[in-house]
């Protein structure tokens, strides 16, 4: 089976964004093939113990309806951190969601001192079966206190997962605890941490596997979002753990292949959309040197790539755009590595696009697609653009729609 251990950063007491982010994840790991994924410690509402009486909820809150359609859809159980009500208080819990099952809840038994004031302990040790293997979970502190894993072995646990929200002492600990149990107990450990500030410390991430001889296989880093995948039968771990960030002009060279071999599978696919006169190499280094092309990367590789700045087309002038008197942004020459498209990149490009335009004050965003794309056009009206007119560019047989969207910031 295949294990997936989600390293996230959870927004403040902001359940919907946070379940957002938690559903874009799942698909993640369902298009890696994933039986099991896990978030971190309270991963919806963020670690924070003086908004849990407040932000907490029933086990059968419709707000996680979502969770339990995808898990029914795709066949995946899902683990994710909640404050849960129960009858003596608040507890520290995992929501589990499996295939057309009941939702079920393990709340952490065995509290820190500091988190006495806010929450109650659970009672109970939960064991999932999932295709033969029995996993057992763990929240957070209660996982480097042996009585908990002994508990977990005595009912013939095969793995253990640590769901976690630490900072960069008790990440030290957790990297000198898990490696001696898993070897002492010939069990895989695996932990799932987030990465951004949590109540009063900065989570450090660092989410990982050891395997049963207390190896350390695969490590995610400790400041970014991502997702580690541990095969159980072959102790083989995938990363995906992408981040956007400004091109720099050492990546030249790497961005105009890739944005050679999208033109060319636009090309197998019989849309001629870019030519060979555009975008051209002198025009991704003018992106990278005016620092508004950002890279998608996966450590080192690059991924993909998006222009955004409020340079617009002169061809723009002709369009009745809804928002003409606005602070506009401008979104050009998109474009993923063709071996990693229909993985999401995209739509992680335009989340990106659309925060920054919030997070800078911009009315709205305006883009042009070329109207023989009909699965990119398809891509932007379901995010909401709007097309507001059409335009030519040379070399092209059929004209561009002009798309406009508007941000509504927060």
């Amino acid at each position: 089976m295949k294990i997936c251990i989600a390293q996230t950063k959870s927004e403040k007491g902001n359940i919907q964004i946070n379940i957002e982010n938690h559903l874009e994840f799942v698909e993640r790991a369902i298009k890696l093939n994933a039986d099991f994924i896990v978030f971190p410690e309270l991963s919806i509402t963020n670690y924070e113990p003086d908004l849990a009486k407040e932000l907490a909820t029933e086990r059968e809150s419709i707000i996680f309806n979502p969770f339990q359609e995808i898990t029914n859809k795709n066949k995946i159980t899902i683990g994710i951190g909640m404050p849960t009500k129960a009858v003596d208080g608040i507890q520290i819990s995992m929501l589990i969601f499996q295939p057309n099952m009941e939702r079920t809840v393990y709340s952490k038994q065995m509290l820190h001192s500091d988190e006495l004031p806010y929450f109650v302990c659970g009672n109970n040790q939960t064991l999932l079966n999932i295709k033969e293997k029995k996993i057992a979970v763990g929240i957070c502190y209660e996982t480097l206190q042996r009585e908990h894993f002994l508990n977990a072995t005595k009912k013939d646990a095969d793995i253990y997962i640590a769901s976690v929200a630490k900072p960069k002492d008790g990440i030290d600990k957790a990297y000198n605890h898990f490696p001696k149990i898993a070897k002492e107990f010939n069990t895989p450990i695996l932990m799932s941490n987030c990465v951004g500030h949590c109540d009063n410390f900065i989570s450090v991430g660092q989410s990982a596997v050891w395997n049963e001889n207390g190896e350390l296989i695969e490590q995610l880093d400790s400041e970014n979002q991502g997702i580690l995948i541990y095969d159980t039968e072959t102790e083989l771990v995938k990363i995906d753990q992408s981040l956007i960030e400004k091109g720099q002009l050492f990546d030249l060279e790497k961005l105009f292949q890739i944005y050679l071999n999208g033109k060319i599978d636009l090309e197998n696919n019989g849309i001629y959309q870019w030519t060979n006169n555009y975008p051209t190499r002198s025009i991704i280094e003018n992106d990278l040197k005016n620092g508004v092309l950002f890279v998608l990367k996966n450590g080192n590789e690059i991924i993909g790539a998006i222009s955004i700045s409020e340079e617009q087309e002169p061809e723009y002038d002709a369009i009745n755009w809804e928002f003409n008197d606005s602070k506009v942004l401008v979104i050009h020459r998109l474009v993923i590595d063709p071996k990693y498209q229909r993985k999401g990149y995209a739509r992680k490009l335009m989340d990106f696009a659309e925060k920054y335009a919030n997070e800078n004050s911009y009315s709205s965003i305006r883009l042009d697609a070329y109207s023989q794309n009909k699965r990119v056009i398809d891509f932007y009206k379901k995010r909401k653009y709007f097309i507001r007119g059409n335009v030519n560019f040379p070399q092209r047989e059929y004209p561009f729609h002009c798309m406009e969207k508007e941000i509504i910031t927060a």
